[in-house]
Formats: structure tokens, sequence, C-alpha cells
């Protein structure tokens, strides 16, 4: 200890210690008002999804039959019966710039769920769509069909991508025997249990429909291109077991989605 007082004196009166550094409070100060104005930000836009009316991503359709709750978590109804729901999934909705959400369809014979993503640009994907959905709900969904159908579908769709962007499709549906009819006319034509097959690979997605029983029995080819071309095959076989598709044997149709 007697030696520490001269050292510290002699290292003084020498001028050779530096001043001890200071923090910086400015640039710290800074720091904390960047961050509490994000914190803000954040919780005044989560603020804004809670309370937020679903109308606001279902606008006013013919299908559908009423609207419930927020963006964060709404119902929609929907011609026929159904009901579709969701709940927001925050963190999904960060890392892909969208907003991401768990869906749910209930209703007569219908029992379907999955996860959506819809984009700003009107780009909306389903992802890992699984279980059983009444025609009904097609109707509803695509009412420029030639036809309605009685009967249930099982679906199992990894994705389904449609709106602006990469259109595509992959998965299977398989119908239950049922009935359908054309719109222009005439009865019920008696249907069986159908495989409904979608395959992406590169810029294209094959689309195919044989009976369940006979899979290699082609009624109807679609090609889908990924900027929304549409190209429509119809067999001899198509055009004899399913004839309210109002398309003769060897037709083809070319369109846009």
């Amino acid at each position: 200890m007697p030696l520490t007082r001269p050292v510290l004196i002699a290292a003084t009166s020498a001028g050779s210690v530096d001043p001890l550094p200071t923090l910086d409070g400015g640039s710290g100060a800074r720091r904390s008002i960047i961050l509490f104005a994000l914190i803000g930000i954040g919780a005044y836009l989560l603020a804004l999804l809670v309370t937020m009316p679903a109308s606001v991503i279902f606008p006013n359709a013919p299908w559908r039959a009423g609207v419930a709750g927020t963006v964060w978590n709404g119902e929609v109804g929907v011609a026929g019966g159904a009901s579709f729901s969701w709940k927001m999934a925050p963190l999904r909705s960060l890392t892909s710039l969208a907003f991401a959400a768990d869906w749910k369809a209930t209703g007569p014979d219908t029992d379907l769920g999955g996860q959506m993503l819809r984009h700003i640009g009107g780009r909306t994907v389903l992802d890992h769509v699984s279980g059983a959905a009444d025609a009904n709900l097609l109707r509803a969904l695509q009412p420029n069909l030639p036809f309605t159908c009685n009967l249930t579908l099982q679906v199992e769709m990894q994705r389904i991508a449609t709106g602006g962007g990469a259109r595509m499709a992959d998965g299977k549906v398989t119908t239950d025997p049922g009935s359908c009819r054309a719109k222009s006319g005439g009865g019920p034509v008696a249907v069986p249990a159908l495989l409904i097959s979608a395959e992406h690979v590169g810029d294209k997605t094959t689309i195919r429909v044989a009976p369940s029983a006979q899979r290699l029995k082609t009624l109807i080819t679609a090609v889908l291109g990924e900027d929304g071309s549409l190209d429509i095959s119809m067999t001899p076989d198509g055009a004899a077991i399913l004839p309210f598709v109002g398309l003769p044997a060897g037709a083809r149709i070319q369109g846009q989605m």
C-alpha cells in the first residue's frame, strides 16, 4: 500500500495518464427512442389487425352469405350453408410479407382446412389443404361452371395458387359417386367415383380426371400455365361419362384464368 500512492502521484504529475473514456449518452438515447418508436408502431399495427373488420379482406361477393369478426380472427358465410373461418398467423405473416392464416371450412358434408397466404398483389396461396367438401362449396366459389353436382369431395392438395403471380396446383381430389346436371337443362346424370390429380412440373400443372376404378382411363386433361393459360381436352370416354360438361369428344378449349 505505501508504494501505490507515490506511483499514482508520479504518473499524474508526469501527465502520462489519459482521461477515462465516457459513454456517449446521446447515441444511447437515440437508440432507445428508435426502439420505443418501433415498438409503438408495431403495437399500433397489431391493434389495427385485431380491430379491423373482416369485410376488408372479404368484400361483398355473390358467394358470400355474411361476414363477422376481424381480420385477425373472423368468419364468412358461403352460399349453400358452409362457413369459412380463419385465425391470423403473425409470425408467418412477417416472414412471408403477406397475410397468413390458418383456415377451416365447415358445413353440410364439409370439414376442410389448411393454411393461407394472401399477397398484396391479389395472389392467394393455399397450402396443406385436406378434408371433405360438398360440391355446393365448389359451385359457390366457381359460379361460372356450366354444371352443378351433388356429391362429396375428398381433398388432399399440397398447394393451390391463384390470382396474380404464378398459378399452380399440386395434389389430388377424389369424389364419391353422385350426380351432376347441366345448367342449360336436362336431367341429372349418374357420375362414378372420380380421381382428379394435379401435378406441377416446371412452369405447368397437368390436371387429369379419371374414374377411380379405372385410373388409366383419362376423361379430361387440362394444362394450366403459371401465367394463367388453360388448355382443356375432352376424350371420347369423357364425353360419354360426363356429358353435362358440354364438350364433345375430341374438343379442345384454350383460355385464360
